[in-house]
């Protein structure tokens, strides 16, 4: 088993076991000198969540820890794009105590684009998942804040739609 750090789309446990059916909740945790971003050019072309290192003591990112095995990291890596846009790279993550080697992706720097604008329904895969793991209020209001568009792909809105509907319905439990 590998451990994966998820930051943006994929925290909500449900989208995540879509995509690597073997995924396991490990941990909450959070990031000292990192800000969420969402400056990440898509293959879209929309903006998404971009993991960003400033070493500033007061930008503080939440994340969540995930086990998954092996296998299923080359599913994952197809999903995010692993060499076209991100690069899946190793963090160091304290973890009970002790520092814990995390696998996650960056945003490649020919992909970033501080102009760009997540869809409305990633933005709520985002806010849904840290809805579910209880991050601070502080955290989700900024994630509300971020502005957003509507995505002209009436099938890939629909799908990611009904997606936002599962997780809200979950998180309601």
């Amino acid at each position: 088993m590998h451990y994966y750090l998820a930051y943006g789309s994929n925290l909500h446990p449900i989208r995540l076991r879509e995509r690597v059916p073997s995924a396991e909740f490990v941990a909450r945790t959070h990031l000292t000198g990192y800000r969420l971003m969402w400056h990440k050019r898509g293959q879209d072309g929309s903006g998404k969540c971009n993991l960003h290192y400033t070493g500033k003591e007061i930008d503080r990112s939440q994340a969540a820890i995930f086990r998954i095995t092996r296998q299923h990291i080359e599913d994952l890596d197809h999903f995010e794009g692993n060499g076209r846009g991100y690069q899946n790279s190793d963090i160091e993550i304290a973890l009970n105590g002790r520092q814990q080697t995390c696998f996650t992706y960056f945003a490649e720097t020919a992909h970033i684009d501080d102009e760009l604008q997540p869809f409305s329904w990633y933005k709520q895969l985002v806010l849904q998942g840290a809805h579910y793991h209880g991050f601070p209020q502080s955290y989700l209001a900024d994630i509300e804040g971020i502005p957003e568009q509507l995505d002209s792909n009436t099938e890939r809105h629909m799908h990611h739609t009904q997606l936002v509907k599962r997780l809200i319905a979950a998180n309601s439990k």
